[in-house]
C-alpha cells in the first residue's frame, strides 16, 4: 500500500534550492559560459525638493504677507534684543540643603540604636534621596531657572 498524502516523512531543506542555484552559478562563472550581467534593482524613484518662490498651487501666485506682520517686523527691528539673566541659585540652594539633611540622615542611621527609631530614619533617608535624585537634574534646573531683565 501506498503513501495516502504525497507528503514524505523525511526532512527538507528550506535553503535546498537556494543553494543549487548558488552552486549553478558558482560553476558557471568557472565555466567561462556565462557573462556577467548587472542585476541590480532598480532605483526606487524618490521626490526632490526643487527650492523656489512661495507659489500655491492653485493660482501660481506668490502669497501676500498681511500689512500688519511687516509693521510688527520694522517696529522690531528698530528695538535693542532685551538682554535676561538667568539664575538657578535657588534650585543649587535647595539641592545642597538635600544633601546636607541626607549627610545627616547616614550619621544618625549609624549611631542609632532603637530600631523603631532606625526604621523611620531609613524611611525619611528613602524620601530625601527620591527628593534629591527627582531636583539634582538638568531638566528641574532648567524649569526652575528665574529669569530677570537686565
Amino acid at each position: 500500500m501506498g503513501p495516502i498524502s504525497r507528503l514524505s516523512a523525511r526532512q527538507t531543506d528550506p535553503y535546498q534550492a537556494r543553494r543549487e542555484r548558488l552552486e549553478k552559478k558558482a560553476a558557471e562563472k568557472e565555466d567561462g559560459s556565462v557573462k556577467e550581467t548587472k542585476n541590480t534593482p532598480m532605483r526606487r524613484a524618490r521626490d526632490e525638493y526643487v527650492p523656489g518662490d512661495d507659489r500655491t498651487l492653485e493660482t501660481d501666485k506668490t502669497p501676500e504677507k498681511s500689512k500688519g506682520s511687516d509693521k510688527a517686523l520694522k517696529q522690531a527691528e528698530g528695538k535693542k534684543p532685551q538682554m535676561c539673566k538667568a539664575s538657578t541659585d535657588k534650585v543649587d540652594r535647595e539641592i545642597e540643603k538635600l544633601k546636607k539633611r541626607k549627610k545627616e540622615l547616614e550619621g544618625q542611621l549609624r549611631t542609632e540604636q532603637d530600631e523603631t527609631r532606625r526604621q523611620s530614619l531609613e524611611s525619611e533617608l528613602a524620601q530625601v534621596e527620591r527628593e534629591l535624585s527627582q531636583k539634582d537634574n538638568d531638566a528641574y534646573r532648567r524649569q526652575h531657572t528665574v529669569f530677570t531683565k537686565m
